[in-house]
């Protein structure tokens, strides 16, 4: 995995998804919020489907609270 994901995947893991987009536009921008907001989309798909066991918050209401 390249180490750029590393840090956005353990902020995503522990449920800071601002912290996330953040870091997806500091590693990969700059990038428009609406571009932003689908590779965080995806990468979070990514992790949940692959990596369900890393995540420390609950999947459930994961996105509460997250308005874009």
């Amino acid at each position: 995995m390249p180490a750029e994901w590393d840090r956005i995947d353990g902020l995503l893991f522990s449920g800071r998804t601002i912290q996330a987009a953040q870091t997806i536009r500091e590693q990969f921008g700059p990038l428009p919020m609406r571009e932003t907001i689908r590779i965080l989309g995806e990468r979070f798909e990514h992790l949940r489907d692959n990596r369900p066991d890393e995540f420390r918050v609950s999947l459930g209401g994961y996105w509460d609270g997250f308005y874009s």
